[in-house]
């Protein structure tokens, strides 16, 4: 019965669970209707139909025409290599927006022995998840210019280790009570 318990233990470690809420159900997703926005083409209203609105989806930036200058324009780049749209952006000055979005879900769980985490002497994480940003740039309601980045599979795993276990750190512990 106590082996039973004891092998029950791992479950009992933390997890942790951080989501930037959004209208995507993973990566593929985010990118697929990214890939449906077409310069020229795409609308305010339509880009936010696909699921980019900042007021109804949330974790997006309204970004003013100096915001976007301040992102992509950069001192060393003539404006002559930036794209049509930027320049086109440039130009329409008040009538050119942007909105920039982030979104990402990502799951932690502690794994490994249960004791060992517990009394210190090692923790072990493993992070899973995926990012997507995304900024888009509008003159006159028209998608002018858009572009996007992110990470489809986030895959992290870390030791800390202890050789002391309940003892490491203890020293500093007692060194701060005594000022």
């Amino acid at each position: 019965m106590t082996l039973v318990w004891l092998s029950g233990c791992s479950s009992l470690l933390p997890s942790e669970r951080n989501e930037v809420q959004s209208p995507f159900s993973d990566y593929l997703d985010a990118e697929m209707r990214y890939s449906q926005a077409v310069n020229g083409i795409t609308s305010r209203s339509e880009l936010f139909s696909l699921g980019f609105d900042p007021l109804a989806e949330g974790n997006g930036k309204m970004l003013s025409f100096i915001d976007v200058r301040l992102m992509f324009v950069q001192p060393n780049i003539p404006i002559a290599y930036l794209p049509d749209g930027l320049v086109q952006c440039l130009e329409a000055k008040d009538r050119c927006v942007g909105y920039a979005f982030e979104f990402t879900k990502t799951d932690t769980q502690r794994v490994g022995n249960f004791w060992a985490d517990v009394f210190n002497f090692r923790k072990q994480r493993e992070l899973q998840g995926w990012a997507f940003r995304a900024v888009f740039v509008l003159v006159d309601n028209t998608l002018v210019h858009k572009v996007s980045n992110g990470e489809p599979n986030i895959r992290h795993f870390e030791v800390k280790r202890n050789p002391l276990g309940p003892l490491q750190g203890a020293g500093e512990f007692f060194s701060d009570q005594l000022k």
